[in-house]
């Protein structure tokens, strides 16, 4: 349904057409009136209207009853001094209205450029009837708009000023000095005689009304209420993803405190402090976060009164980048809950926390861990809330420490109850199931639970980081890549509604990075690429910010738009800067990622030497269990760069690079077994580059065929292009020339 049309400002020749049919006089005869007018009001639409009444109201354009037609003098219009400024214009129009009238006005306007009775009724201690009353003459006049049809007592509800000049006008008639009592006033009325049930609903109204006044209150216990209200309207504002607002709300709330509200009003203070400060962060503040953080981690009487504090500092580290910082502040937090982690665990310090955890489970189906109770002690809900926020800077950092946050966090869970982030660490300890114990069977089953314990805790900060996880680490194990996506879509768009900017800049890196090995087309996916760089800058992630770098040079390269393709170095990246400083910021997925697309291209562009090298270097960032996301496509274009290497060389070298190749294809086969519809067809590419080495010719013949029906079957069009290509210079080295140019043109077309 069309609501609104948006009028651009006349020219003359339209206006001059305008105001001939209207006043049905020649076009040529009104020229002069239109200069004028055109003059005057630029051809705002609106202004025209109200100056053409604006000359009738003053006698200057009358209508001739005799002789049927509109009459005008141009010399005595251009005679007066007739303002060009419409508010003025305006403001004449309603000091012609009735006293009463204009003063329900003057109210309406500080209400806003909609109201309704109900409201008027209240602010102006009126019944409803008598404003309706009041307001038809300025309806008459053109300065008002009913919304609304007459209701069963024969009454419009709802109105809006006919333009917002209107309203500014009306507004103006306010004097100055008071503007902050009118306010002040109308915010008490609604206050007192708002019930308690539509409260929450005209929050806002009541408390902007309030805080323009506030300079007026005296009283502290009054002061005391509306800094209550403010904090309120500031939670209301921050649910809504209104950050901005928010934080002006909650910085109000505390200007209306005294100096004693730390020892008078305890919970008040806190809550105002802990609130304005994340609220600070989520806008981007940092400077004035941590000014608020400071304050709270002072006077707060116990630690789990600090944790919203903690867990602020937490996220604007993050945000920036600084993972050491993270972690520092996370495991400080955490010990004054009397949690003491290993910064640097060894194996065995895994094991034991590993086997913990183990111990705890034996005595439970996993199934049965979904009906849990919610948590309730506050100490233990604190450390899951700390070591939550953590987790993702001691995955990327310090695998090992995650490993123990993980079991943690378990651990908590089942010995206190679940909570919002318990899905997640459900989730995470799949993974370690999956990539550590080596049982993706079981991890799988645990991701499902986190799965059905987020749907049934109904909480969107819960699904944020259970959907990220699963999705990203671990569903590629057991489901094609491709199902991932929408989930990351969803969890994109449910951390960026509900504030989580963490969980929302990961999601946005990874369904880029899983498009991309789900085979998108190109062209598409680095104008999918930018959109996501600008929403995760918009959201203040660096660590996700230069992920995205990184793949969006590669497929710059892939497309022809860099100087060496093998090299990422280009219009959004340098290798030369991205892996140092990902080195020297301990950013392991940067890291993993740099290697990975590196190998990439260099096998992609026949750098095969360098492939394998890079390979080389990559490999002790590999080893981790936060790898598991990329170790499958490692070892796919690892063990190819390596069959793709000249075997003119000693035995032993031979023989080095066929055992990495088998040690991947192990590992390989172990996943296929699980995913097939992922990784079976790579298994059998690499099966037949492996036999077409050991002059296996025939058995390499019917791999490739097998890795092309699987690609194809799966839809990896990527991959598919590649079994061909390959199985086309294998046929074109045996001088099968016609088996070569058919499969190359097939390689073509899927490319």
């Amino acid at each position: 349904v069309l609501q609104e049309i948006t009028l651009a400002p006349l020219t003359l020749e339209p206006l001059s057409q305008l105001i001939a049919e209207t006043l049905g006089r020649n076009i040529d005869t009104v020229r002069s009136l239109a200069q004028l007018v055109l003059r005057k009001t630029e051809g705002n639409p609106f202004f025209v209207g109200e100056f053409l009444r604006m000359l009738y109201s003053e006698n200057l354009l009358i209508f001739n009853a005799k002789q049927l037609s509109w009459q005008l003098d141009i010399a005595q219009i251009q005679a007066q001094n007739i303002t060009d400024n419409v508010v003025e214009l305006l403001l004449i129009q309603l000091k012609k209205l009735p006293n009463e009238t204009r003063r329900i006005l003057c109210l309406a306007a500080c209400v806003g450029s909609e109201f309704n009775l109900e409201t008027l009724a209240i602010v102006c201690e009126k019944s409803p009837k008598a404003i309706f009353q009041d307001l038809l003459v300025a309806i008459q006049a053109g300065l008002i708009q009913p919304l609304s049809e007459l209701d069963e007592d024969l009454l419009v509800q709802e109105y809006k000023f006919l333009h917002d000049r209107v309203q500014q006008a009306a507004y103006a008639l306010i004097d100055e000095s008071c503007k902050q009592v009118v306010h002040l006033q109308i915010g008490r009325n609604l206050l007192e005689k708002t019930s308690p049930e539509q409260r929450f609903d005209r929050l806002f109204t009541i408390v902007d009304h309030l805080d323009q006044g506030t300079e007026l209150v005296t009283a502290q216990p009054e002061r005391t209420e509306i800094a209550r209200l403010n904090l309120m309207a500031g939670q209301k504002a921050k649910s809504a993803t209104a950050y901005e607002a928010a934080f002006k709300y909650f910085t109000t709330g505390l200007q209306l405190l005294d100096t004693e509200s730390w020892l008078t009003e305890y919970d008040l203070t806190l809550a105002l402090y802990s609130e304005a400060a994340e609220a600070a962060y989520l806008q981007g503040c940092f400077d004035e976060m941590e000014q608020l953080v400071e304050v709270v981690l002072a006077r707060a009487k116990t630690v789990v009164d600090k944790v919203q504090a903690y867990d602020s500092r937490i996220q604007g580290y993050l945000s920036q980048g600084n993972l050491k910082e993270t972690l520092k502040t996370g495991l400080e937090a955490l010990k004054l809950l009397g949690i003491d982690l290993i910064e640097n665990p060894s194996r065995a310090d895994i094991q034991r926390e590993l086997e913990s955890t183990a111990a705890l489970l034996a005595q439970r189906e996993i199934e049965d861990l979904i009906n849990l109770p919610e948590i309730a002690a506050p100490e233990p809900l604190a450390a899951i809330s700390i070591l939550s926020n953590m987790v993702s800077a001691a995955f990327i950092t310090l695998p090992a420490l995650w490993i123990l946050i993980v079991c943690k966090r378990v651990n908590l869970s089942i010995n206190y109850g679940n909570t919002t982030w318990s899905p997640h660490s459900y989730a995470c300890y799949g993974l370690v199931l999956c990539g550590v114990v080596q049982d993706i069977e079981l991890g799988y089953k645990f991701g499902q639970l986190a799965l059905s314990l987020a749907e049934r805790l109904n909480t969107k900060k819960g699904n944020v980081k259970a959907l990220l996880f699963l999705s990203t680490h671990v569903m590629h194990l057991k489901v094609h890549l491709r199902n991932t996506i929408p989930l990351l879509v969803e969890a994109y768009q449910e951390g960026v509604e509900t504030g989580d900017f963490e969980f929302a800049g990961y999601a946005a890196y990874y369904l880029c990075h899983n498009s991309f090995f789900a085979g998108e087309e190109l062209t598409q996916l680095e104008q999918k690429t930018v959109i996501y760089s600008k929403a995760i800058n918009q959201i203040r992630r660096e660590s996700p910010s230069s992920w995205l770098t990184i793949l969006r040079q590669t497929i710059l390269n892939l497309l022809d738009r860099s100087l060496n393709p093998s090299r990422l170095v280009g219009r959004v990246c340098n290798e030369e800067e991205a892996l140092p400083h990902a080195i020297a910021v301990k950013d392991g997925t940067a890291i993993q990622m740099f290697y990975l697309y590196k190998v990439i291209l260099c096998y992609l562009f026949g750098e095969y030497y360098q492939a394998v090298q890079t390979a080389v270097s990559a490999r002790q960032y590999l080893e981790e269990v936060t790898a598991i996301k990329v170790l499958p496509l490692f070892c796919f274009y690892h063990s190819l760069a390596l069959l793709n290497l000249s075997f003119d060389v000693s035995n032993s070298e031979k023989s080095t690079w066929l055992n990495s190749v088998n040690t991947n294809q192990e590992k390989m086969q172990k996943w296929a077994e699980h995913a097939p519809m992922n990784y079976l067809h790579k298994f059998y590419l690499v099966e037949a580059e492996k036999a077409r080495v050991l002059g296996q010719f025939l058995e390499a013949e019917e791999f490739y065929e097998r890795a092309i029906q699987g690609a194809r079957e799966n839809e990896y069009i990527h991959e598919e292009a590649l079994a061909y290509e390959l199985a086309a210079k294998h046929y074109l080295a045996r001088g099968r020339e016609k088996f070569a140019q058919l499969y190359m043109k097939e390689a073509h077309y899927c490319y």
